[in-house]
């Protein structure tokens, strides 16, 4: 869920003549540490440059246990009874025809499955694990519920794991336990998994858990869904800017979209069919599953309109009777409906059609047809009518699917968010007007040449964008208005003419490098960079300013991810929950990216400013560090387990762009969020119950570095 950075490991001596260079605080945690420590180099998206930080040796397994989930999957409760009430059937009746049973856990995680199997009273346990942080963890939960001599943790992938006298597995199981699915089933290897397993692990006669699954797909139409994956025009002003067809009719790129299809909002959609089933995979057969596969089945629509996309979920048999389901359908077709167990290890995807097919009554035949290779699902759609034809996995070749993530293509075709843009732009842009923008997959600069610009210089970074809005200017005739740059700008100069009248500045500010909203104060650090292309004095800089907002909040459920699971199933897991403490404290920020509209959070108290950045004067030149406090009060009855933080960017004294609430919050109520941002989430470590008889306060301390525009929080209550 959280973005990763690749990092470089690089050991050296606590004596080595590099701390010669390091601040005293950095000796300090030298001295601290063991003999050895590691210089990671991470990309500082507030800064646009790799950067080095002194960690503890073990900092690559702690920060990859930190994030890793699991804990996520152990809160599952429903997924923990169901593998457990399958597990114990599947004893249980071996036990009645007088076999022994061997149980073998692929993928064992912390050990759970594997002490399931101890406690149903298995004749033997074998679990395997390649993820070696999790091995030694696995082994230390095993120990801790008193199963150390009777599971066999093997440190391997399955398929290494040999069978025989004196090898990993002295026989055959006849039991298989195993979780290896994500949200798309297959994504994370299951068809190679069990193909191997049935043929090299297990016994003819094995059980294996779960023993099915079935992927079910319904038709949307959707121009929020879309919006995410097709590019729009722009209209303003009675005036529409075109895109390139290329980009218009690209089908994208194949990658699922996952999403918690139960947070999206029944407006925002249209069923064109119901729910139906298009792939079955029968895990315990002897016969391989192949790795590619096609099936088409016959929809009739329930409605007109336009078939933008697919929704997929899946169930799993988990015996083979298919008595114990376990389903990861959204609301209206879940068996429990709203009351669905919550969890985001396994979602909902969204998979878009390759092309958009046009409805146009009810009743009417359709066939839609599935793909799959062995790790990846695709899908198309054609009338009855019309002949079959094989619909190979979408490839982008219009560059703007490579180049920016769903979430941002969304806000380009936000047309509220770009007439906001227009009504700031239409205040400052004149024929006289030379405008520099700033920003990845920025189309700002499309519309200031259309209000009348003398000259756009708009600055890319990223070839895949500066090709998309090559493609852009060259479909709107605006080839002598728009120049478009790459990012090296530190020796660049503009023509004479230019130099001495660019007098506006634009940003929206967005960059894909950016993983927290205070990210994008890049912006600001560009700005700086580029002064010698600017005129003295005169140039505007827009967004002016950047407000830090913060709200208490009441998660539903996201809290989970970081707190302690204790127990499930009557096993104890507090080993792993102090591993995981303890990973995140030396290795994670409190603070995560999310897109809070999947999320429900209640307000317990108001928007609180708690920083204001003139974007024109921030320099990131000082060391010196801006600090704020306050108090808020929290007047609403709730539980405290979080505080969402986010930016709005002021264009002018009427017109914002936030990334946070998208109206104003109601009190003890759930907020509405912006569908095309992240927002940061500062997790309590110990959730706050109260009444709003209480009168609690929530005191915040926030302290700015200007040098990396990083931000350091403290809240308490």
């Amino acid at each position: 869920m959280y973005k990763r950075f690749t990092s470089h490991l690089f050991k050296f001596s606590k004596t080595y003549q590099l701390c010669r260079k390091s601040s005293q605080f950095e000796k300090s945690r030298i001295s601290k540490m063991s003999n050895n420590a590691v210089l990671v180099q991470k990309f500082n998206p507030g800064t646009g440059s790799l950067e080095w930080d002194l960690q503890a040796e073990n900092y690559d397994y702690t920060q990859e246990i930190a994030r890793s989930g699991f804990a996520d999957m152990l809160h599952d409760e429903e997924r923990n009874l169901k593998y457990n009430l399958a597990l114990q059937k599947a004893l249980n009746l071996l036990k009645s025809k007088g076999k022994e049973a061997h149980v073998l856990d692929i993928g064992t995680g912390t050990g759970l499955l594997a002490m399931m199997a101890v406690k149903a009273k298995a004749s033997s346990v074998t679990a395997c694990e390649t993820f070696q942080p999790m091995v030694k963890c696995s082994r230390e939960v095993v120990a801790h519920n008193g199963f150390g001599d009777s599971i066999n943790i093997i440190p391997k992938r399955s398929t290494e794991i040999t069978v025989g006298h004196n090898k990993d597995m002295e026989q055959r199981a006849n039991v298989l336990i195993t979780e290896v699915f994500d949200t798309e089933l297959i994504g994370e290897g299951a068809i190679g998994t069990f193909n191997h397993a049935n043929q090299h692990l297990l016994t003819e006669d094995s059980i294996v858990i779960p023993a099915r699954a079935t992927i079910y797909v319904q038709l949307i139409e959707s121009e929020l869904v879309s919006s995410w994956n097709r590019s729009k025009p722009i209209p303003f002003n009675g005036q529409i800017i075109q895109p390139p067809s290329d980009v218009a009719d690209c089908p994208g790129n194949g990658a699922v979209h996952d999403i918690q299809l139960a947070q999206l909002n029944p407006e925002h959609f249209k069923a064109l069919s119901d729910p139906i089933p298009i792939f079955n995979f029968d895990w315990n057969s002897k016969e391989p599953i192949p790795n590619d596969d096609s099936k088409s089945v016959l929809l009739t629509s329930k409605s007109s309109g336009t078939a933008h996309a697919v929704l997929m979920w899946w169930t799993l048999d988990m015996d083979t009777e298919g008595e114990i389901v376990l389903s990861c359908a959204p609301p209206w077709a879940h068996p429990e409906g709203n009351e669905l167990p919550w969890r985001d290890h396994w979602m909902q995807a969204i998979y878009y059609l390759p092309k958009d097919i046009r409805i146009k009554s009810e009743g009417e035949k359709l066939r839609l047809s599935g793909y799959h290779d062995e790790y990846s699902l695709w899908f198309g759609l054609e009338t009855e009518a019309s002949s079959s034809v094989v619909i190979s996995r979408p490839f982008c070749d219009c560059s703007i699917h490579l180049a920016v993530s769903r979430p941002r293509l969304g806000q380009l075709n936000d047309n509220e968010r770009n007439q906001k843009y227009l009504k700031a732009l239409e205040k400052v842009v004149g024929s006289d007007t030379v405008c520099l923008t700033l920003g990845d997959g920025c189309l700002l600069g499309l519309i200031v040449a259309k209000l009348g610009a003398q000259k756009v210089y708009a600055v890319e970074r990223n070839p895949h964008c500066r090709r998309v809005l090559q493609a852009w200017v060259k479909r709107n005739d605006l080839q002598d208005q728009i120049t478009i740059m790459d990012g090296d700008l530190d020796k660049r100069k503009l023509d004479l003419k230019a130099r001495t009248c660019v007098n506006l500045v634009l940003g929206e500010p967005v960059f894909e490098s950016s993983v927290l909203p205070w990210h994008n104060l890049y912006f600001a650090r560009w700005k700086n960079n580029v002064q010698h292309l600017l005129a003295d004095g005169v140039t505007r800089i827009l967004p002016g300013k950047a407000y830090l907002y913060a709200m208490a909040v009441e998660m539903k459920d996201l809290w989970k991810i970081r707190a302690p699971v204790r127990s499930t199933q009557e096993i104890e897991l507090s080993v792993f929950d102090k591993l995981i403490e303890s990973a995140i404290d030396s290795s994670d920020s409190q603070v995560e990216p999310h897109p809070l509209w999947e999320y429900p959070t209640r307000a317990l108290s108001p928007a609180v400013q708690l920083m204001m950045l003139d974007l024109t004067t921030l320099s990131g030149k000082t060391e010196e560090i801006l600090q704020v406090e306050g108090k808020v009060n929290l007047p609403v009855t709730g539980t405290l387990n979080g505080v969402a933080l986010w930016i709005d960017w002021q264009l002018d004294e009427n017109t914002a762009i936030s990334g946070g609430p998208t109206a104003p919050a109601t009190l003890g109520q759930n907020v509405q969020w912006d569908v095309h941002s992240k927002q940061a989430v500062y997790f309590t470590k110990d959730p706050v119950s109260f009444s709003e008889k209480d009168g609690k306060i929530m005191s915040y301390q926030i302290s700015l570095i200007p040098e990396t525009y990083e931000f350091k929080f403290k809240f308490s209550v």
